[in-house]
Parts: C-alpha cells; structure tokens; sequence
C-alpha cells in the first residue's frame, strides 16, 4: 500500500505540519506508538515530522494508514472517521442491548449491531453514523479499530467483561458498566440514537450466528472480497427490509 510519489509531494507541501500530529491526537496515540506504527527508530523522528522538519515517506504514509486501517487517501483528503463518536456508538448500543436483551451482549453479535447502524444510517442520508472503514472480516464487516475501542473503554471502566453462556458454551460479552449508563450523548443525535434504538429492539433475542447470517447475505458481503474495506454505497443497492 505505498501512495504515488507526486501525490505525496503534493501532501508534503500542501498539508500544514499539524497535520500528522491531529491523526495522533485523533487516536489517542502517543509518539513512541506512531513512530511504532509508520515504522521509524524514535519519538524524536515523529517530532521532527510533526514539527515540518521532516517528510512522512510513501512507505511510512502507507503504513500508518494499515494501522489505522485506513485508506491513504483517506489520509490525504483528511477524511478521517469519527472515533469518539464511533466510542459512544458501542456504549449507546450496549445500553439499550442489555435493556431489551436482559443480559451481557455477545461480543460478535455485538460488533454487527454497529455494522448495521452506521450502514442503515448511510442508507437513510447517504453519510455514515461514524465514517469507520468495515473490513470483510470472516465473522462480518468489523472496523480494525473495534478492539482497540473495546479495550480503551474496558480500561476506563466504562465497558465490563463477563462470560456468559447462551448456547451452551461460554461467549465473551460486554455490558455497560452503571456509571457509563448515566452518561449523556455528545456525538450522537436523537435521530442517530432512534436508529440504534430500533436495531438493537430487533436483534436484541437473536443469537450470534443468525446476526452473522444475515449480514452475509447482504449484498456489501457478497460483492467484496475477503479482507478488504467495504463501501458504504453498496447497501443503498439493498431492500429496505434488509437493511438491518
């Protein structure tokens, strides 16, 4: 995944330097991670890209945009997903699960409740709730961001982790802890909010592998290979009944 050289030129000379420094920022991440993440020796080289006093390469460009799972042009477009909103999507959703579902949603059933939100919202107005890349994953269309979104949200306590037996065996699942639930939206609206509402009603008394179902067969998983990020275009292509 390595950008044209003249295209990142054109990045290098026309992008300010905080440019860099705003994506690290957006993802929470440190200069020893990103120097970590775009493959360079130091924080100090990080400084200096960030400071203008050095250039991302192709390689490094292409890198960082693996990591954030990303495509680079979203990068140089600065079009960049809305992560705290992606965050308070997963909390939101958890909430009204564990209201109608009565107990800890199943990890993976889980992932696919904000799948089909941020596409049914695309469907409705044509953007998507949050703007995350969903990687055809095996098990459904996931972010590569939604573990790490999980884990910043179990470290401040604002997910729990329990295992909770449902089909005869133990399955990782996630509840809201009491203090997160009495927090308000920020990031989302009342319509957005509404939507989620009504997807997690429906799904709430299925179990993983009629979710996992459903979302194979529509057609965003059936024209896109495996690995790759789907468009969110495709699901306009869909019944309105199937949707979500």
């Amino acid at each position: 995944m390595l950008a044209n050289p003249t295209i990142l030129a054109y990045y290098n000379n026309m992008n300010p330097r905080w440019n860099l420094k705003q994506i690290r920022k957006l993802y929470g991440l440190s200069q020893s991670e990103l120097a970590e993440a775009i493959g360079v020796k130091s924080r100090g080289t990080v400084i200096a890209i960030e400071n203008g006093e050095r250039s991302l390469t192709a390689e490094e460009l292409g890198r960082l945009a693996d990591f954030l799972g990303l495509e680079i042009s979203d990068l140089l477009n600065f079009e960049l997903p809305n992560y705290d909103k992606y965050k308070e999507m997963l909390t939101e959703t958890l909430r009204r699960y564990q209201q109608y579902a009565g107990h800890p949603a199943p990890k993976t059933l889980f992932a696919k409740l904000i799948y089909l939100a941020d596409f049914a919202w695309f469907y409705d107005t044509l953007q998507p709730m949050s703007g995350m890349k969903y990687r055809r994953d095996q098990y459904g269309p996931v972010p590569d961001q939604f573990f790490k979104a999980i884990d910043e949200l179990i470290d401040s306590s604002s997910i729990l982790v329990a295992y909770h037996n449902l089909t005869g065996r133990p399955t990782q699942a996630l509840f809201l802890s009491e203090d997160a639930a009495e927090r308000p939206t920020q990031h989302l609206s009342q319509q957005e909010c509404d939507l989620i509402d009504k997807i997690t009603a429906k799904w709430a008394h299925a179990n993983t592998e009629q979710i996992v179902d459903f979302t194979h067969h529509q057609l965003p998983w059936q024209v896109t290979r495996p690995n790759e990020f789907i468009p969110y275009e495709l699901i306009t292509q869909e019944e309105p009944n199937n949707v979500y």
